[in-house]
C-alpha cells in the first residue's frame, strides 16, 4: 500500500507515547480505538488535503494556525489534535500532538489546541520528541 503521509506520535521527555497514554486515560472502548485506527489509516492513504475536503480533518483550530483536529464520532466524540510535519516535510508527514474529546460542542481539555501548539514547537526544536505512530 502506498502512503500519502507518514504518521508520527508526540513523545514525552522520557520518550513515552503521550497519544497512547491519552487513549488509556480516556479508557477508549474497542470501538473507539478501531475507529481511530480506521481514520488514521485513511489519512495515511489519502493525505491531508483530501482529509480536509472530506471534513475528517477540521481546522485550523482555535486560532492555532498549524493545528487541526481529527473528527471521529464514536462512543466519545474523539478530536485528536494533529499538525502537518513538522519539522521535516509538511507535505508527507503528520504528527499526532494531543488527545482531546468534544462534549457539548467544547473541547476537553479546553486548552488542547494550545497544548498541541506547544507540543508542535517542542518537536520543531527536537525531532527526537516524536516516534512512529502506534495503532490504538
Amino acid at each position: 500500500m502506498k502512503v500519502a503521509v507518514t504518521l508520527w506520535d508526540f513523545l514525552g521527555p522520557d520518550r513515552e507515547n503521550l497519544i497512547q497514554r491519552w487513549a488509556n486515560k480516556e479508557r477508549l472502548s474497542q470501538r473507539d480505538r478501531a475507529l481511530l485506527n480506521q481514520k488514521f489509516d485513511f489519512l495515511e492513504r489519502v493525505g491531508v488535503d483530501l482529509a480536509l475536503a472530506t471534513k475528517m480533518l477540521a481546522g485550523p483550530v482555535n486560532k492555532q494556525r498549524h493545528i487541526y483536529k481529527l473528527v471521529a464520532h464514536g462512543d466519545l466524540m474523539l478530536r485528536p489534535m494533529v499538525c502537518k510535519g513538522p519539522p521535516q516535510d509538511r507535505r508527507s508527514e503528520v504528527t499526532l500532538l494531543e488527545g482531546a474529546v468534544e462534549k457539548d460542542r467544547n473541547l476537553h481539555p479546553e486548552n488542547a489546541p494550545e497544548r498541541a501548539e506547544q507540543n508542535r514547537q517542542v518537536i520543531s526544536k527536537d525531532g527526537q520528541r516524536r516516534g512512529p505512530h502506534e495503532r490504538f
